[in-house]
């Protein structure tokens, strides 16, 4: 049986989450969408050796291409990969006149979206040692 995680577990899992650096594949190529404010993104698939000869056999594409509407090519553009989660939301809260909680809401789901497609990937900066 799964035991919920305390409040105390809880609070420091959000803490962790907001110290998440988000960072743009490098490997993903930006280029301008169909649209004014769109912004069309192509991220290269990666496939393990049996299915890369399968691949190859079949002729399946080598890359997945992804079109961002103004507010996502707004949050990818924002993300520099030094600014934590937390910056990226109270720029995102300033600019669109949202709460920290609406802000936050909203990105969360953005960026796992944008995890899930290999468009960026969330880092988590490194901690001191303690003596």
């Amino acid at each position: 049986m799964q035991t919920l995680p305390t409040l105390e577990e809880q609070t420091d899992r959000y803490r962790r989450s907001l110290c998440a650096v988000p960072v743009r594949n490098a490997e993903a190529r930006a280029t301008p969408g169909p649209g004014p404010d769109e912004l069309t993104v192509e991220v290269r698939l990666r496939y393990g050796p049996v299915l890369g000869f399968l691949r190859r056999l079949l002729k399946a594409r080598t890359a997945k291409t992804y079109v961002l509407d103004a507010v996502g090519r707004e949050v990818y553009e924002d993300i520099d990969g030094h600014s934590d989660f937390e910056a990226l939301i109270d720029r995102f809260a300033a600019r669109h006149r949202l709460t920290f909680l609406e802000s936050r809401a909203l990105l969360a789901q953005y960026l796992q979206i944008l995890t899930r497609r290999g468009i960026v990937v969330a880092t988590m900066p490194r901690t001191p040692a303690v003596p």
